[in-house]
């Protein structure tokens, strides 16, 4: 079981660290082009990519920040609490997340097929492809699933023994 969790844990934190480099590009993208701006030469298809890497970041970091256990709660009453108790707490709130997740995946993955078939072209000026970025919304919704399921066994066994499983 132990293992299982690992490896969760380590695609997750490999995808995490692979996307955030996505970052670096947008930021110095977003730099490029105000410095064409300023030249009186803006490129049309930095605003698409920079929004397409971006939001694969977005997507994709869920899980990083789901292992990271960075998601927004309310903490001031959450960590008041005993462990065994946030770890119930969290138990509880699984199911939301499960057809959270599962909606995520679903419908990611038919829109993703969809525009991969039809060839989705965004209406801009750059007119880039979209179903690269449409197919990272499943892949996201389904490393945070994984990772939701690995914090889910964690808190059940939080719960039942009273000790973390690590």
């Amino acid at each position: 079981m132990k293992r299982f969790l690992h490896t969760i844990d380590q695609i997750s934190e490999w995808s995490g660290k692979i996307f955030s480099f996505l970052l670096l590009s947008v930021m110095l993208l977003i730099g490029f082009n105000i410095l064409m701006r300023i030249f009186g030469n803006p490129q049309i298809w930095v605003f698409d990519v920079t929004l397409f890497q971006a939001g694969a970041v977005y997507v994709v970091g869920g899980a990083y920040t789901h292992l990271k256990d960075r998601h927004v709660r309310m903490d001031v009453l959450f960590v008041r609490l005993p462990p065994r108790i946030q770890s119930l707490l969290d138990l509880l709130t699984l199911p939301g997340f499960v057809i959270f997740c599962g909606i995520l995946l679903w419908i990611g993955a038919i829109r993703g097929w969809e525009s991969f078939l039809l060839n989705e072209k965004l209406i801009t000026g750059f007119r880039p492809i979209v179903w690269p970025v449409r197919l990272t919304i499943p892949l996201g919704g389904l490393l945070i699933l994984l990772q939701g399921l690995a914090k889910a066994i964690r808190d059940f066994h939080m719960v039942v023994k009273g000790e973390r499983l690590d």
